[in-house]
């Protein structure tokens, strides 16, 4: 009868624990840079501007400050901010090193966007009390994105232009087709039917060659992932009650209010 294990098993072991060893050092490695802010966590930052209590409600994982209510009336927007480069401590009192910084900032694409920035309460406080600032939309969006917010919040929403058909985001899982069409290359696509460049252009094409590959792992980060919902206590809808079981609200177009939303808008409207 032959043994259950070879007479070189003990090695076979040694080679499995250092393989093991080796992946468990890798994902410790990777863990707070690249696992965390992709895998077991929130989908996505959710920001509720509230014209009514003229607050800003935020839900944000808690390493990146966690869920906090906001006062509308003490917000600056920067609409063009981009992250500047980093910088060692022996670079600080380097005035060339400080241009530098000022000169790459938003890496070499000079990527910027919409932050929003709440300052200390009392601008003495050492440890800066109230301080807040939010990332808002996608890259790029800056001046407009700021407008569509600032005239929600000061004039109505009547005031706000109605969204185009490209305006959206999928607010379910995607699948790794549906993340390369509506995130990835929507841009493109738009620019292609807008510009007359046909279905598929090059810069279409040169897209999904740079990122059909990471499809696959954003799906898989997204089911990994869970939808930050809004507190009860908070209040903090607009009268239209979302729902907000599963992965989130519907789509625009696709979403019904309830006859209790449509009653308390009409009786609303009855004492205008």
């Amino acid at each position: 009868m032959d043994p259950i294990f070879s007479n070189g098993w003990y090695i076979s072991m040694i080679i499995g624990a250092g393989m093991a060893l080796g992946m468990g050092f890798v994902i410790f490695l990777f863990w707070p840079e690249k696992i965390a802010p992709n895998y077991f966590t929130f989908l996505r930052p959710r920001y509720r501007f509230n014209r009514t209590t003229g607050k800003v409600y935020v839900l944000r994982p808690r390493r990146y400050g966690g869920n906090v209510i906001l006062d509308w009336d003490r917000v600056k927007a920067h609409t063009s901010w981009c992250a500047p480069r980093e910088m060692t401590p022996d670079q600080v009192d380097d005035k060339f090193a400080r241009q530098r910084r000022q000169e790459t900032a938003g890496g070499y694409f000079g990527m910027r966007g919409l932050v929003l920035y709440w300052s200390p309460l009392d601008p003495s406080d050492p440890e800066r009390k109230g301080e807040d600032v939010l990332w808002v939309g996608p890259k790029l969006a800056g001046e407009g994105l700021w407008q569509y917010i600032r005239t929600f919040m000061e004039e109505g929403i009547d005031k706000v232009p109605a969204p185009t058909e490209y305006e959206w985001l999928r607010k379910g899982f995607h699948t790794p087709s549906q993340h390369l069409e509506e995130t990835e290359m929507s841009a493109s696509r738009v620019l292609d039917r807008i510009g007359g460049r046909g279905e598929n252009s090059t810069q279409t094409k040169i897209t999904f060659l740079m990122t059909f590959l990471w499809a696959p792992l954003h799906s898989l980060a997204e089911r990994l992932c869970t939808w930050p919902t809004f507190p009860e206590e908070w209040n903090s809808d607009c009268g239209q009650k979302r729902r907000e079981d599963g992965i989130g609200p519907e789509e625009p177009l696709r979403w019904t209010p309830s006859p209790e939303s449509i009653a308390g808008q009409q009786r609303k409207s009855a004492h205008v």
